[in-house]
């Protein structure tokens, strides 16, 4: 039996946002509402021209082996398959978000009746994936795995930054590399294992609290515009590009 995890090098990481366009289309995540599986944040460390570094920082799901919001999720909705990817049952996700609140690196959001029925006009009514309120998350993109392809977001990084790892593999380069200590988890004081591993960029560490990332915001990462119908967020102009204006994107917008 597998044991995936993945990698994430910060080193090689270029913020293009490929990532979070892959994982919002394969999931069809409600992202024109800021609803995403996974983040890329643009991050600035420094004050003056000598020290300033641009970091481009993935999040998502850490598929941790001791997950606190399995461990709190009242109707077991939320649960941890044996290759270690952690899931929601939407048949018996009732909503309340005590997994929301239970994950420390705060990778949930809740999906509402206006998110699925926005998803109609994005995605066509016949190919919804999750069609009821709930909670959702990234899980690995379960069913291309499980079909033996890689997630959406590792297949489409243009930079290679985002490695898919099975740890139940001595030989798999990308466990080599977990093994070695040279990719880290995110707050592994915390007790919860987390199977996500990032690669500091040089002669800098990885520091990670929840509070900082709250939401997209200034931090970077696509700014969607909804289509005919669905309303986009009240801060978004109408004829704005999907891409934020210093993105080397932004003129495909």
């Amino acid at each position: 039996m597998a044991h995936y995890a993945m990698v994430i090098d910060l080193n090689t990481c270029t913020g293009c946002n490929a990532c979070m366009a892959a994982c919002a289309i394969e999931n069809q995540t409600p992202f024109w509402d800021n609803k995403w599986r996974t983040k890329v944040h643009d991050l600035t460390t420094g004050e003056h021209d000598g020290d300033t570094l641009r970091i481009f920082f993935p999040r998502l799901c850490n598929h941790c082996d001791n997950p606190p919001c399995v461990a709190v999720c009242p109707t077991g909705a939320t649960y941890k398959l044996d290759n270690g990817i952690v899931d929601v049952d939407d048949d018996i996700c009732m909503g309340c978000q005590a997994c929301t609140l239970a994950c420390p690196y705060d990778e949930r959001y809740a999906i509402d009746y206006e998110d699925n029925t926005a998803k109609k006009v994005w995605f066509g009514e016949e190919t919804l994936k999750k069609t009821r309120p709930g909670v959702d998350k990234c899980n690995f993109c379960r069913d291309r795995v499980e079909n033996g392809r890689l997630p959406a977001c590792v297949e489409t990084c243009v930079g290679n930054a985002r490695m898919f790892a099975d740890l139940d593999n001595p030989d798999d380069p990308v466990t080599q590399l977990i093994k070695s200590g040279q990719a880290q988890p995110l707050m592994p004081h915390l007790g919860t294992k987390p199977n996500v591993y990032y690669i500091p960029v040089k002669h800098q560490t990885i520091h990670f609290e929840r509070h900082e990332f709250d939401g997209m915001g200034p931090e970077g990462g696509l700014e969607p515009v909804g289509p005919e119908g669905v309303h986009a967020r009240e801060d978004e102009q109408a004829d704005a590009s999907p891409f934020v204006s210093d993105s080397p994107f932004a003129a495909l917008g």
